[in-house]
């Protein structure tokens, strides 16, 4: 069966202008020849059902485009802390809750605080909380009874303070942990300080030597011209070559002649 604009007004006793409004917020076009079974069951009647409970075109045509989003996703997303959680429903349905709502939120589903981390299920009965509560307008005990969770007992401001300690001790390994991290860095890089005092030194003293050649080379000079005087007061070849060495005198010979044999006793021996 199908249906027109004219037999919407009939069958469920709107005006033009509601008929228009209520295909609008459903996502359907209001000028449209006619509607499927289908798309007036999964749409019209939904946004219907929103209106009869207080809602506004505006906040039906939201909290429609939510579940339709929501009946799409296929993909499992990956487990999330409880702050993680509220970004992604605030990003991605536009929920934007405080810490300590989303505590009473989650004691009304039946949802501990106290969890590291949630889950794709969980993450869809927190939403549908917080869907109920932020949209439909229903109490905390009204969404408890919904998905028959029995709060007696409960206290949500203790649950808010143990999950307040839990951030703050958290936040707080993290400060610490930093200032750890930055200490650790900073000791390491001032090992290398006295060796970079070292560097920085030689390189100006380089810088100003290449900056006053000629005057090094005058230095050097000069001092070249000092050391050869001083050695040339000490050397041993300039004394050589000016003969300065004593000489050592020969050993001295008898002046005392000598004595040939007598001619008398040359004759006796030849006797």
């Amino acid at each position: 069966m199908s249906y027109t604009k004219e037999l919407l007004q009939q069958t469920y006793s709107l005006s033009v202008e509601d008929i228009d409004a209520t295909l609008t917020a459903s996502g359907l076009p209001f000028d449209q020849p006619e509607y499927s079974d289908e798309e007036i069951q999964s749409r019209f009647d939904v946004i219907r059902q929103l209106i009869k409970l207080g809602k506004t075109y505006k906040q039906a045509a939201a909290h429609f485009q939510r579940q339709q989003k929501k009946s799409v996703e296929k993909a499992e997303f990956p487990p999330m802390n409880i702050l993680e959680m509220l970004t992604h429903i605030n990003l991605e349905y536009g929920i934007g809750l405080e810490l300590t709502e989303a505590i009473e939120i989650m004691a009304a589903c039946g949802l501990s605080p106290n969890q590291k981390e949630y889950r794709q299920l969980e993450c869809d009965r927190f939403l549908e909380a917080c869907d109920l509560i932020k949209e439909q307008g229903l109490t905390y005990k009204d969404v408890a009874a919904h998905f028959g969770i029995n709060n007696n007992g409960t206290n949500p401001d203790s649950n808010a303070q143990y999950l307040t300690d839990q951030i703050t001790n958290v936040a707080v390994t993290s400060e610490a942990g930093l200032a750890h991290l930055v200490d650790q860095v900073t000791e390491k890089r001032a090992e290398h300080v006295s060796g970079l005092v070292n560097q920085m030194y030689l390189k100006n003293v380089i810088s100003k030597l290449a900056s006053s050649q000629d005057e090094i080379k005058s230095f050097y000079a000069g001092l070249e011209e000092r050391i050869l005087d001083q050695i040339e007061g000490k050397s041993p070849i300039k004394a050589i070559m000016q003969g300065q060495w004593q000489i050592t005198p020969l050993p001295s010979f008898s002046e005392k002649p000598m004595l040939l044999p007598d001619a008398s006793e040359s004759d006796t021996n030849t006797d």
